[in-house]
């Protein structure tokens, strides 16, 4: 029984022994199983923890970009909109107290010009000029029905650019006269040095030559008149010598008027360097320069670009075409006949309404070639480089805005010599006046070229732009492009009508008074009918 125990137990003990390896095995698998999982979750771990900072180093890569950009995008922006200020600017800081601001010259464009790089103010104007070529297309179909051959406007323009020969010998002469006055100013200005401080002989010398200018502008002013009148001149013929004529009075007026006080300040005994008259060539320069301003220095381009000179050159011819075009088919049928009937007011009235397209139109033509066309072409002639001639006038609210815009040429004459002038030195702080008398100049040499370019008076413009215009600037502050555009194309229609109205009841009513007076009676009020 003890040897069966033993034996058992024995057995017993083998087994186990025989066991433990299976088991070892089994934990020692299931040790690595955990290790490999480990493994893999904390490499697991690791790649996500990497991806996770992949991805924030991008968003934040991302949005540093985005906030570059915008902010980029901001001031560039900003820049522009300061550049353009700054670009489209007339006037410096005044560098004194009680002193206004005075006119700067900076390297630009016209508005236009740049305009017309945007693809949609280029495709309004390619429709304008396919326009004009249907009403020339019309006009030639309509000549060769009534009259057997095309003749597009020329008839007019040859009527109004008559007697042009004259024209240029009338312009020559002046132009001459007026290259006169450089050697007699220099000879004013350094003669008056060698005279003592106050001395009598001084202001007699002063005075002398003060009489001799003014009485050179008088002729200037009465001689070409006459010519034009002696001789008859057509319309445009007339325009040409009388604007001509008030451009060279204003350029003389400015070249004194900013040299002359140099010489008329200078303390011999002081420590200011002795003052010198401009050279020739510069005064020269300014005689032709597409400007009213005198300054001894202009910014210029570095070369004449002559493709801009032929395509400014060609759409003055154009739009001299087109405006004849405009007389002929708009203004003359209904006009060519007054005078010889009794004047009807409906009739009248009728007339009146009809012109106010062609009126605006012709504004707006007369705009463009004057203002934009030839003076780019004489700008870039000269390589004159500030070719700001006028600003977005169309986009005005308020006459004041517009009278300031749409000529910057003549209205820095007026702010430079007339306003600022009578608002610092005759009538210093007082801007009513100043106003006034720039208003009051402005229409009487306005009213002064139409007069002598229709040969009679009639002060429809006078009335309209020193009256009605002036008065409209200081009531009505704010009153809308819609307004401005309306009473524009009322006050040009109103005048291309009476004028009109006028011109022909003179050729076909025998005059009142065969003397000076009939001049000034307006014939389509005093028209006998037999």
């Amino acid at each position: 029984m003890m040897e069966h125990i033993t034996s058992n137990n024995i057995s017993e003990n083998t087994s186990e022994t025989q066991e433990d390896p299976k088991t070892q095995n089994m934990e020692s698998t299931k040790f690595k199983q955990r290790a490999v999982r480990d493994i893999i979750i904390n490499e697991v771990q690791g790649q996500m923890q990497e991806i996770r900072q992949d991805i924030l180093e991008i968003i934040n890569s991302q949005m540093n970009d985005m906030i570059s950009e915008i902010m980029s995008r901001f001031n560039s922006t900003e820049l522009k909109d300061l550049t353009e200020s700054e670009k489209y600017s007339n006037r410096t800081k005044p560098t004194k107290e009680n002193m206004l601001p005075t006119k700067q010259f900076l390297q630009r464009n016209s508005l236009l010009t740049d305009l017309y790089e945007i693809k949609h103010i280029r495709t309004l104007y390619n429709a304008i000029v396919a326009m004009l070529i249907i009403l020339l297309i019309h006009t030639a179909a309509y000549d060769i029905r009534h009259i057997g051959s095309p003749n597009l406007g020329i008839d007019t323009v040859r009527a109004g650019f008559a007697k042009f020969p004259i024209v240029l010998l009338i312009w020559t002469l002046m132009k001459l006269s007026v290259l006169g006055v450089y050697p007699t100013f220099c000879c004013w200005a350094t003669r008056r040095l060698k005279y003592e401080p106050n001395s009598f002989a001084k202001k007699v010398w002063d005075y002398v030559w003060l009489a001799s200018i003014i009485l050179y502008l008088t002729f200037l002013f009465i001689l070409p008149t006459k010519a034009l009148l002696d001789n008859d001149l057509p319309f445009a013929s007339s325009t040409i010598i009388l604007m001509e004529q008030v451009r060279l009075v204003m350029k003389i007026h400015a070249f004194i008027r900013s040299v002359a006080p140099k010489f008329l300040s200078f303390k011999p005994h002081s420590d200011t360097p002795t003052p010198q008259p401009p050279d020739f060539s510069k005064y020269l320069y300014f005689l032709f320069a597409p400007t009213l301003i005198y300054q001894d220095r202009y910014p210029r381009l570095k070369r004449i670009r002559w493709n801009i000179v032929l395509s400014n050159f060609v759409e003055v011819i154009t739009i001299i075409i087109f405006v004849a075009l405009l007389y002929e088919r708009l203004l003359y049928p209904n006009y060519r006949d007054f005078g010889k009937h009794p004047v009807e007011v409906g009739k009248v009235m009728v007339n009146i309404l009809s012109s106010m397209l062609p009126g605006i139109l012709m504004f707006v033509c007369g705009f463009y070639l004057l203002l934009h066309c030839w003076m780019n072409a004489t700008a870039e002639l000269l390589r004159f480089a500030d070719k700001m001639f006028y600003k977005d006038w169309w986009n005005s609210i308020c006459f004041s805005t517009y009278y300031r815009t749409w000529n910057i040429v003549v209205h820095d004459w007026l702010y430079t010599y007339i306003y600022k002038d009578m608002y610092e030195i005759l009538t210093p702080g007082n801007r009513t006046i100043s106003t006034c008398a720039v208003f009051a100049i402005s229409a009487i040499i306005h009213e002064y070229i139409l007069s002598f370019t229709t040969h009679f008076f009639y002060p429809v413009m006078l009335i309209l732009f020193g009256v009605i215009g002036l008065t409209v600037v200081f009531v009505l502050k704010t009153a809308g492009n819609v307004f401005l555009w309306f009473s524009l194309s009322v006050g040009n229609g109103v005048m291309v009508s009476l004028y009109c109205m006028e011109y022909f009841a003179r050729i076909n009513c025998p005059p009142v008074r065969d003397d000076f007076w009939d001049v000034f009676i307006p014939r389509s009020w005093t028209c006998i009918f037999k």
